[in-house]
């Protein structure tokens, strides 16, 4: 009996981990950006699948087609500046749980995937920039600093609206 509960308890684990890790179909159709789709692979180069962080991803891909519509660009030497400012010779590289995590989904090495990351996202981040550099001014005050971050976020809802209205963005899949 004992031996009987000792492995209907371990089954029971297994079953439960088994159950409990989240599987994901790389390929698997998120959205369709301006005709471009995006993959479940393209949004774990910075997120983990998960509404919130995909609806950003998203918002993210729109102020880069924006930015780049209006002329802005980030070219590989600013990128390396960019690299050398952030990651002066490999310092403050930091591989944290979220790197190992990522990387372990795409199956790939922490390491592989932190560098692939952090390029990513100093790209993004500068097109980002760049953009509401381009469309707003600065604040004023400390005080007009809530002001000038609300303002962005609405911009950017109107334009996450509508590029969904004019079926610019197509979203599939939410998990």
């Amino acid at each position: 009996m004992k031996l009987k509960l000792c492995l209907f308890s371990f089954i029971s684990v297994v079953f439960l981990v088994a159950c409990s890790e989240e599987t994901y179909d790389k390929n698997e159709l998120i959205a369709t950006f301006k005709g471009v789709d995006i993959k479940v692979n393209d949004i774990l180069t910075q997120y983990p699948i998960e509404d919130e962080y995909i609806e950003i991803f998203l918002k993210e891909e729109i102020v880069i087609n924006e930015a780049k519509t209006i002329g802005i660009t980030v070219s590989q030497q600013k990128l390396e500046e960019l690299k050398q400012t952030y990651y002066p010779s490999g310092e403050g590289i930091q591989i944290e749980d979220f790197h190992k995590e990522q990387a372990e989904i795409l199956g790939i090495t922490p390491k592989e995937y932190y560098e692939m990351w952090s390029l990513t996202y100093l790209e993004r981040n500068e097109y980002i920039q760049e953009y509401i550099k381009t469309k707003f001014d600065e604040p004023a005050s400390i005080e007009d600093g809530e002001k000038w971050g609300k303002e962005i976020e609405e911009h950017i809802n109107k334009l996450f609206t509508n590029y969904i209205d004019n079926n610019d963005l197509i979203i599939y899949i939410k998990k």
